[in-house]
């Protein structure tokens, strides 16, 4: 019986459905914003190991430490989504 074969994901396509996933699952996750979930953390290492891939394939010197950085997530979380609301207060007019 033959096999069904599907069409791999490319890396961006797998980044857009984490996050998006990510949005999804955050508002019932009490506090914790898209970016620090598992699919939002995951959705930013595959983003950063592919950038890291990128580099190497394109011939960038010292590829041991761009593979290094990349597995060492040390980069802060990028935010997922709409930009929170923020809250000023109105400021007073200058004399």
């Amino acid at each position: 019986m033959p096999q069904t074969s599907y069409p791999r994901w490319s890396p961006a396509e797998l980044v857009d459905e984490l996050r998006e996933a990510a949005e999804e699952i955050a508002p019932e996750l009490n506090g914790i914003r898209a970016e620090e979930t598992l699919e939002g953390e995951s959705a930013q290492m595959i983003e950063e190991m592919a950038d890291a891939l990128k580099r190497i394939a394109s011939g960038a010197p010292r590829p041991q430490d761009i593979a290094r950085e990349a597995l060492a997530a040390q980069t802060p979380r990028k935010p997922i989504g709409r930009p929170q609301p923020v809250s000023r207060k109105p400021l007073k007019p200058r004399r």
